[in-house]
Formats: C-alpha cells, structure tokens, sequence
C-alpha cells in the first residue's frame, strides 16, 4: 500500500514528503474532495491538487529559510521554534501601532479584491484571541421533515441539460458538493491575505513602522503553511478543538442585528452598508487573511440554495471547522486553475472590479452544472479546460452587463424608483450588501 501511495502522489524530484496520515486521508476514495463530482478522477484528482501546493509551500519555506534541507523532521522543527520565537517581536510592534495596522489591512484587502469602500462595513481587531465557542466542529445531524400530508416540498430547479429527475437526497447531496467548492475558493482567494504584506506598496508601508515585521511575518507564514501538510496530528487536534486558532472572520448585519445580514435591510439602510465584516487576527496576515474570506464569504453567500430547508442542511453539514484543513490545502490550486481558465480580458484595467460580479454569477449557477464547469477548469485535459473558457466567457459578458447598470445607478441622482424598471436589481444589489443609490 505505501508503495501504490508513493506512485500517486507526484514529489516530482523534491525529498520533502506530506505526514504518512495526510497521503492516507488523501489517498482515500471517501475523502471530503474525491468524493466530489468536480474531481472527475476522484482521489487522484485530490492527490495531483493538494501535491502541486505542497510543492510550492515546501520551495516558498526553503527560500525562506536560504535553501536549507527541510526534509528532515529535525530540521523543520528547529525552524518552527525559530520562526515562532519572532511571535512576540511581532506582536509587541503591532500592539503599539494597531490602528495605523488595522487600517492598512482594510486598505489592502480592499484593493486586492477589487472591492469598492463601503460596498461592506469592516470591523478590523488586530491582536485579539478569536473567541471560539460558536465554532461548529462537526456536522450536524439532518432532521427529518416533519410536512403536513398533501404540502409539497420545495423543489431545486434542475438545469435544463439534465436528462432524469434526481430525488431530494440526490439534490441535496449535489448542493453539498456545490459548497465544499465554493468553500474551497473562498478559502483558495483567502489565502493570498497571509502573504499581502509582501506586496510593494503594503511592504513599504510596513517598513516605516519597523522593518523586522516583513522578515518575521514571511518566517513566520512559511513555516506556518508547510505545517499544514506535515504535522497532521496538530492540524487535527486545532480544527477539532479551537486550540490554536488565531483568527476568525463573521458576517453580520451591520445593525449588529442578526447574523448573515444584508438580504432583507436594503431599503431602510439608505446609502450605507447592510453588511458588516467582524475580522479578528493575532498578527497582519491572518487579520488579512480574515478579512479577504469575509469578503469571498459575502459573494458565497449566492451559492445557497433558494430553498431554506436544503440551505440548512447544507450549512450544517459542511460549514465545519473539520473541513478547513483541507479546504486551505486544496483551495488555492483550485482558485489558480480557475483563474488560468478565466478569459484574458478579464484581467485588462478597464473589468476591474468585474471578477465579483462574475463570481457571484457563477456561484448563483445550479449546483450540477456548477460542478461540471469546475471539473472542466481543473481538468489536465486541455479541451475540458477551453469549454470552461468558453463557458466563463458568457457568464463574463452578463457579468459587464450588471456591473454597467449598477455603476449607472451610481452616477445618476434623485432617482425616482417607482418610475425606473429595475428588473430586480434591488433585490440582487440588496442581497450583495450593497444598498442601490436612491
């Protein structure tokens, strides 16, 4: 078995190997990812994703470190000690310049993300312990519905191109599949916050407050993301517990009124924002880190199933502490293979700010051809890969059409909106956050 095992997973010439308990977990065909429609090749799709970054976590750590020989467990412990040591130098600079940090946080997710000031409310708290107590651990168990006889279920809408009826545990299992991905990229696009500090202009302003921060925050983070892959038994033990965890990220109304706000709030909040960012970080790249998934999470929310009963379930069955672990092993490479899938233009100065309204838009599609598109984008081969293109090209072009409306609502003044046919752009401004101009 250790033999088939090495053959799966592609080191490539690299002497750095995973722990022996992630290459079982990775190996298996009931894993939270092989078992996902998207990984058309089930495991060995999981293995050549989650291989292709440890691949690059383990060359980031090595440059890091100045080409040291990380291989060994010896030698990848003395470094942890190294790198954590700088933890309190860190934390005693940022304690004496947490606003001007917080601050700069916000600025730089923002801009990363292309998300306009005051589309959301951020709430920033740098240095802080997360509280963990309303973490959900495991998933919940389903309860069954309980229905008076002759009401009918809600049903999900089935795309068009499907050519059988699927039952309701059917449906409901794909709408899982649907969030684990997108869960996936949320987590995928949260990860370039651990490293924004390496950007030129973020670094410059980290400089004038002690230029120590960016070599202790880049030791600091490497050493922190090969552990992911190589000491599976604490990874375990703090997606399980709490322990450990240093940063938290939550989605409110910005009336601090409920939990997952901006759906129902849009008409009464006038120009401000419905949605309300809570970000907690122990040091500037979780907070920043924290922050970019809140905003991945504000767009994830249009992955959710319009059926409140199946959203439920799904939430409680996979919106679990357990599953991050491998959702930040797998996510970026998913979020890259998607990104070399996007159309070029989508990246010219004049879509910026576009990739959220087609990201919303892609997430809004039902969850079986969701799941196909992605299976082209990750795909090896280069024909499925080009269908993705064609696919993103069209959901890109509806895209540029809601981002050219909303930017008109932006710009006019004194609308009167009894007498302008939205074709329901309030609602879908309201359920982004975004309250529309009046």
């Amino acid at each position: 078995m250790a033999k088939k095992l090495k053959e799966q997973i592609d080191y490539g010439n690299r002497p750095e190997r995973m722990d022996p308990n992630l290459e079982r977990k990775l190996a298996s065909p009931d894993s939270l990812y092989a078992q996902n429609p998207a990984m058309r090749k089930g495991a060995a799709d999981v293995q050549r994703l989650v291989s292709q970054r440890f691949g690059k976590v383990a060359d980031k750590l090595r440059e890091v470190t100045g080409n040291r020989n990380i291989s060994s467990q010896q030698v990848q412990g003395m470094i942890y000690n190294e790198m954590m040591a700088r933890l309190g130098n860190v934390m005693r600079i940022e304690a004496s310049n947490k606003e001007q940090l917080e601050q700069l946080a916000v600025e730089s997710c923002l801009e990363e993300q292309q998300v306009p000031e005051g589309v959301y409310q951020i709430e920033p708290h740098l240095g802080e312990q997360p509280d963990t107590s309303d973490f959900r651990y495991q998933p919940e168990e389903p309860e069954d519905d309980e229905e008076e006889d002759g009401e009918e279920k809600d049903k999900l809408e089935i795309p068009s191109f499907d050519v059988e009826d699927l039952t309701d545990e059917e449906e409901l299992e794909l709408e899982k599949h649907k969030r684990n991905i997108i869960n996936a990229l949320i987590q995928g696009a949260a990860k370039k916050g651990h490293y924004l500090f390496q950007k030129p202009e973020v670094r410059a302003k980290l400089d004038e407050i002690d230029p120590s921060l960016y070599r202790d925050y880049l030791g600091i983070m490497a050493i922190n993301d090969f552990m992911y892959f190589t000491m599976e038994q604490m990874i375990e033990m703090m997606s399980q517990t709490g322990q450990g965890v240093a940063g938290k990220v939550s989605l409110e109304d910005a009336d601090d009124e409920g939990e997952e706000g901006g759906e129902e709030d849009g008409e009464e909040s006038g120009d401000q924002p419905d949605t309300k960012i809570v970000a907690v970080g122990m040091i500037f790249p979780i907070l920043c880190h924290e922050i970019i998934k809140g905003l991945e999470e504000a767009k994830g929310r249009h992955g959710h199933s319009q059926n409140k009963s199946i959203r439920d379930k799904v939430r409680g069955a996979v919106d679990v502490l357990s599953n991050e672990p491998m959702q930040l092993r797998i996510g970026p490479e998913i979020v890259e293979k998607l990104r070399n899938a996007l159309p070029d233009s989508m990246f010219d100065d004049s879509n910026k700010g576009l990739i959220n309204w087609f990201h919303i838009l892609l997430y809004q599609i039902p969850a079986q051809e969701f799941l196909e598109i992605i299976g082209n984008a990750i795909s090896e081969d280069a024909s499925k890969v080009k269908k993705a293109t064609a696919r993103f090209e069209e959901i890109m072009k509806e895209a540029q059409t809601m981002k050219g409306e909303f930017e008109d609502y932006q710009e006019e003044e004194g609308i009167d909106s009894e007498d302008d046919e939205d074709d329901g752009l309030d609602d879908f401004f309201s359920s982004m956050g975004i309250s529309r101009p009046k």
